[in-house]
């Protein structure tokens, strides 16, 4: 309990400290990068997007005796396949094309937004630009950018042996009847979309409030611990809301992120630990957890903190950071642990109560416990294999379907909505299961035997 304490208030102290890029409005420091290309920020445009670029307190540090060419550094839009082709071109001609110079060459890359030979004298060395999305220019034809279309603003030095430092502040928007929309399309719909959301929970509380009165009698710890997690659930919705709504607005969440985040940690932990209690059989099977249980809980609620630091501080520091593909794939790698020992302790759970079955004679008792279980068990793979399929298709959506991203987490919250209600529903507190009632000793072991004879494979 204590190590869970001291998690907890590291999370909240690292997300009240962390310097926020959150939104679309960013602003990030580059000190003595000497990466060809970075991606700044990628950002889903209709015909009305801009962007807004300043760069200041840029310095270039090279060892190379040759002059540093700063038209061959800068800014530029481009699709987010460019780079790859970018990739195959500069291999084929030995490194001799600069991504800045030649943007018709590329295809899917526009004009650079700004160059260094564009840069105000030292000491201020800076430039600022507001502009439109620009149309594609191909062979001198210029082609209009699709609608929507999902664009990155990419950092490219092609001098070599030079490292850059500066300062760089981005924001990015589409333009609507009520002013600048910092959402890119596709997400502009998410506040409320999220609101929604969160209020469908309250008649889901109330509703289990009323049946947990009326079988007073019968409830269990795990049942409080149920009705708070909704609790945490709509209240994460809603700040998620609340989040969205004033990154909508003025580009930046203005603090909003941080009770976001909050809620979102203890929701998700207060749901991994729910899950794992049932599926000992905590307080509905059996009074108190074993030895064992304690140990796989408390390693997959650690998992779960370090697994909501990783998604914060990702979040946080933006595609710009060296290690952000990095601690995105640990992010990914920690998720999918956390997913696999949930299903720990209900296998434990139905392997021990077979066992039992057919050693001490309560296969009528067991089998509808095991039963109860397998249901649970399934209920929670096919809640975690939807939302894998949800997250893999908004990594890999194509540029132009970004606008169909409310749709993905409409679906998203919908599926968490129905994994809810079966849980709920599973688990009610009442006075007989009606998974518990079997028939004589004999046709249950048979039943065990039949029915679960692949869990001893």
């Amino acid at each position: 309990m204590h190590q869970l304490t001291f998690l907890l208030i590291l999370f909240f102290f690292l997300v009240v400290q962390m310097p926020s890029t959150i939104g679309d409005v960013k602003t990030v420091t580059i000190s003595s990068d000497s990466r060809p290309n970075i991606l700044f920020e990628d950002f889903c445009f209709d015909l009305t997007g801009h962007v807004t670029l300043s760069i200041s307190n840029v310095s270039i540090n090279t060892i190379s005796t040759t002059p540093i060419n700063s038209s061959r550094i800068g800014f530029f839009f481009g699709d987010l396949s460019v780079l790859v082709y970018y990739g195959f071109l500069i291999t084929g001609q030995e490194g001799k094309t600069c991504i800045v110079e030649s943007p018709h060459l590329i295809p899917g890359l526009f004009q650079p937004i700004a160059t260094f030979a564009e840069l105000s004298p030292p000491p201020q060395s800076s430039v600022s630009k507001t502009l439109p999305i620009p149309a594609f220019t191909v062979n001198n034809e210029t082609r209009p950018v699709h609608s929507p279309d999902h664009l990155g603003i990419y950092f490219s030095n092609c001098e070599p042996n030079t490292s850059v430092s500066m300062h760089v502040h981005v924001e990015t928007y589409n333009v609507d009847r009520d002013g600048k929309d910092y959402l890119e399309v596709g997400r502009t719909q998410l506040p409320m979309i999220y609101f929604i959301f969160s209020v469908l929970y309250l008649p889901f509380l109330a509703l289990w409030v009323y049946i947990c009165y009326k079988n007073w009698s019968f409830i269990r710890k795990i049942h409080i611990l149920m009705a708070i997690l909704v609790v945490m659930k709509s209240l994460n919705l809603f700040f998620e809301a609340e989040d969205k709504h004033f990154i909508k607005v003025s580009g930046t969440p203005h603090g909003w992120d941080l009770w976001f985040y909050l809620f979102h940690c203890l929701r998700a932990l207060l749901l991994l630990t729910v899950i794992m209690l049932i599926g000992t059989g905590w307080t509905i099977l059996k009074p108190t957890l074993h030895a064992n249980d304690k140990e796989i809980l408390a390693t997959g609620v650690t998992i779960q903190v370090f697994a909501s630091i990783a998604h914060v501080y990702t979040d946080e520091i933006g595609p710009s950071n060296r290690y952000y593909l990095f601690l995105t794939l640990v992010l990914l790698l920690v998720d999918l642990v956390g997913f696999a020992i949930v299903f720990v302790p209900i296998d434990s759970s139905i392997k021990t109560l077979k066992e039992a079955a057919e050693m001490d004679g309560t296969a009528a008792q067991d089998l509808g416990k095991m039963r109860l279980l397998r249901n649970f068990n399934g209920c929670v793979l096919v809640f975690w294999q939807l939302k894998w399929l949800a997250w893999i298709y908004v990594s890999t959506i194509p540029e132009d379907d970004c606008g169909l991203e409310w749709l993905i987490v409409t679906v998203e919250e919908t599926v968490a909505i129905g994994f809810y209600v079966g849980m709920f529903y599973l688990f009610r507190p009442r006075e007989q299961n009606e998974y518990f009632i079997v028939q004589d000793e004999e046709t249950a072991l048979a039943t065990i035997r039949r029915e679960f004879e692949s869990d001893s494979d």
